[in-house]
């Protein structure tokens, strides 16, 4: 009877997994990306997608949030076809259960998870992508020793279960090493703003900054959906494009100030 019921348990988790990954890979593939591989590691499964960059804004929207909608669907649908039974039906609400945890833990603003890839997305719009970066790999690190620290509690209450202890160690781990493939992402951020179908579309974000303004400092404002324009000092007659900004860098390096290229724009007029 054990046996079947830790059976019963692994297939239940399983197919919540499945539904979750699957639920991206469709969404992924509606929304015009491509599927390089999805694979399995010790917390599940994931699938890693390409292209994404070329793709609106709501549309990377819709895939980061298709694997927790689907669990948290799921887990209605069982619920309430479990109690409209008026007996109940164990595995049902059993189902209901490990899918509302799994969507809600994917919810959790931490990377890799589906959470954190939402508040990166909103952040890198308003803050620039490299700082809301930043930002949301300490959040994830801190968040992950509150995991850590919940599943020592819960391995002591209940033992042999390390679930969140598991999860606190595999957040940890991807925050710390995740940086290149944020900057990575970034890279083709900026570079997909320029295909043909998306360049028509997106608009520009205007946005004051003193002439003092470390040149790095600006080029971390850059966002994936907007072609951001600098008035430096709040002065409009003279506007720094980001590509502008960009050609200086590759050009001249990162050091200085913003001031500085204006005042060497003025000069070659």
């Amino acid at each position: 009877m054990i046996i079947f019921t830790w059976l019963q348990t692994a297939v239940l988790v399983f197919a919540s997994l499945m539904l979750h990954e699957w639920a991206h890979v469709f969404a992924v593939r509606f929304m015009g990306g491509k599927i390089e591989k999805v694979g399995f590691f010790p917390l599940g499964m994931m699938a890693k997608a390409r292209r994404l960059e070329t793709l609106h804004s709501w549309e990377r929207y819709v895939i980061y949030a298709a694997g927790p909608a689907a669990n948290l669907a799921t887990a209605l649908w069982a619920f309430a076809t479990s109690h409209i039974s008026y007996v109940g039906i164990a595995w049902l609400d059993e189902l209901a259960f490990y899918n509302v945890v799994l969507g809600i833990f994917n919810l959790t603003p931490a990377l890799p998870l589906d959470g954190g890839r939402l508040a990166l997305q909103f952040l890198g719009n308003r803050i620039g992508i490299l700082r809301a970066s930043r930002f949301i790999t300490r959040l994830g690190i801190a968040i992950s020793y509150a995991f850590i620290a919940l599943g020592i509690i819960q391995a002591v209450l209940f033992p042999f279960n390390i679930t969140l202890l598991c999860a606190g160690l595999f957040i940890k781990h991807k925050n710390k090493t995740i940086a290149p493939e944020l900057q990575a992402a970034f890279h083709l951020a900026i570079s997909g703003k320029n295909s043909p179908h998306r360049a028509r579309t997106l608009t520009i974000k205007e946005l004051p900054l003193p002439a003092e303004t470390e040149i790095k400092h600006a080029f971390e404002r850059l966002t994936g959906d907007y072609f951001i324009t600098f008035h430096i000092d709040g002065k409009k007659e003279y506007p720094l494009r980001e590509q502008t900004l960009i050609n200086y860098i590759f050009k001249h390096g990162i050091t200085g100030t913003v001031g500085e290229i204006h005042a060497i724009r003025l000069l070659s007029r």
